[in-house]
């Protein structure tokens, strides 16, 4: 088995902030394991990868194609993929890395949980995915840990399960841009609601998370209903990135309740707003015992995606499962030392 996981090449795909964070603790953690780095940044492309990490030359360049990056050996290849939370938008790309011999994993939001959004999709990916024997998998910090792996965990010590309650609280001060934009922070009540109106805004991923749990349960849902709605600061704010006026959003407070047809209730419920003052992330399950899980100060999405995203690609390499894989049906993600 050691011997099997030591075998493995990656490229990472996509080098936005995530894929950064990926890429450098590839090199940190997983030394000689990169072999390529994919991007469409002209101002990337063509650059060594250890000047975009800070770490030594590695004799390694970004490309703009995974064509350009050359399979080396027979074992397993994968290529994370960072690029969007869309599973319509990346399927071009997903398609050419398998094309390419490589199984993937991926941040995509979406692609945690897809069969319910996207059945016919779905379908297709993990027959193609099975042709051409290699895996597909899309996971993260939140969809893919917090609020659905971590709580099937959980449940393990239960012989029966009347409710389940998970809350993340998120202070967005401490976090990147790209989310707070996410998020909404400094738009109008109006403009929030009406790209909320159109799912333009908000975090991609509850419904993934809430119907993974259910699968992975076996749960039969009778009803999902989400919400979203802005949270709205009472007075002026700046902000790192922002100065928010009185009556200006600060954030967004994001349900995804879910009932089964014998009774039982799933409620994952998320705040990511600057006016949380501590990161939270709690989980409460009701059956035959009680079982509560507190993490203060939360998990840190964004370099705890990197880890999972590494972890995760791990356990693809150790045992390759054809097709279109969750968080679920793979072995349990964990650090294995290398």
């Amino acid at each position: 088995m050691g011997k099997a996981l030591k075998d493995f090449k990656i490229v990472v795909y996509g080098l936005g902030p995530i894929g950064m964070e990926i890429l450098k603790k590839c090199e940190e953690h997983l030394r000689g394991k990169v072999i390529g780095a994919v991007d469409i940044d002209p101002a990337k492309i063509g650059k060594d990868i250890g000047e975009l990490t800070g770490l030594e030359q590695r004799g390694i360049r970004v490309v703009s194609s995974i064509k350009e990056v050359e399979i080396q050996g027979d074992y397993p290849h994968i290529a994370i993929h960072a690029t969007g939370s869309n599973l319509q938008t990346v399927r071009p790309q997903i398609k050419e890395l398998v094309d390419n011999g490589y199984s993937v994993v991926s941040t995509c939001e979406q692609l945690s949980y897809p069969w319910h959004r996207y059945p016919k999709l779905s379908k297709e990916i993990d027959t193609y995915a099975s042709e051409k024997g290699v895996t597909v998998i899309g996971t993260g910090v939140n969809p893919g840990y917090v609020m659905d792996t971590l709580v099937l965990s959980l449940t393990s010590v239960l012989s029966d399960i009347s409710s389940i309650r998970v809350t993340r609280r998120v202070d967005v001060k401490k976090r990147r841009l790209p989310l707070q934009k996410k998020v909404g922070v400094g738009m109008t009540e109006e403009e929030f609601n009406n790209l909320a109106t159109e799912g333009k805004i908000g975090h991609v991923g509850l419904e993934e998370s809430l119907r993974l749990l259910a699968a992975g349960l076996d749960f039969d849902l009778e009803s999902v209903k989400n919400s979203i709605n802005p949270k709205v600061t009472d007075q002026p704010l700046s902000l790192p990135h922002f100065d928010v006026k009185a009556g200006e959003v600060i954030g967004l407070h994001q349900v995804s309740k879910a009932s089964t047809k014998d009774g039982r209730n799933i409620e994952l419920d998320l705040v990511m707003a600057t006016s949380v003052n501590e990161s939270e992330d709690a989980i409460e399950i009701d059956g035959d015992m009680k079982q509560r899980l507190v993490i203060p100060g939360g998990i840190f999405g964004d370099s705890a995606t990197a880890s999972i995203i590494i972890n995760t690609t791990k356990i693809v390499a150790l045992e390759v499962k054809p097709g279109l894989q969750t968080m679920k049906d793979i072995r349990l993600t964990r650090n294995i030392h290398l």
